[in-house]
């Protein structure tokens, strides 16, 4: 079913997967997929999600970071040996980055070295399916995002639709912007 994303929809998916490791998360959910979406600069996903308010970091803000999430191997002996306080550098860290930011992100390469990546939900899957569905509801051939965030709307998920009461939008009145952008 992959070879039936445009470039465009793989890198909303490639996204999402990013965000899910960011976050620590053993999968990628919708709401990691609705992420992706919004992080696309083409007119069919991305700019009608920016024009309503939905933005990668208001998604974010809903989204749960994973309990999961590895705290760093620090060792502070050998860090005070060599004259660096760790204390100093991560409230430096959590000031100009914001709090935790130096214990968010696991480090990719690990995850990339052991040549995993996280599964799709049962629910992420679904709408992967119904995106072909809309895709072929509006004789197209190809998936592009705008069809997977149509999917995703139409998912009923909780975290997305928070998401967008949250900006003030309607699930049927972007859902009518992006097959508006689709047909276009």
């Amino acid at each position: 079913m992959f070879e039936r994303f445009t470039a465009e929809a793989k890198a909303a998916l490639v996204e999402a997967q990013d965000v899910a490791i960011d976050l620590g998360s053993t999968y990628i959910t919708p709401a990691h997929l609705f992420y992706g979406c919004a992080q696309g600069r083409e007119s069919t996903a991305g700019e009608p999600l920016r024009d309503n308010g939905i933005t990668g970091e208001s998604i974010l803000k809903v989204v749960p970071r994973s309990e999961r999430a590895r705290e760093p191997e620090v060792d502070l002996d050998a860090l005070r040996a060599i004259g660096i306080d760790y204390d100093r550098v991560k409230s430096a860290v959590d000031e100009t980055f914001g709090e935790g930011a130096l214990e968010s992100s696991p480090d990719r390469r690990v995850r990339a070295a052991s040549g995993r990546r996280p599964p799709f939900t049962n629910e992420a899957k679904r709408s992967l399916e119904l995106s072909l569905r809309v895709a072929l509801e509006l004789h197209d051939r190809r998936i592009r995002p705008g069809h997977l965030l149509l999917a995703l709307l139409r998912l009923d998920d909780q975290s997305i639709s928070r998401v967008v009461e949250q900006q003030g939008a309607s699930v049927a009145g972007l859902s009518a912007t992006v097959l508006q952008r689709l047909d276009a």
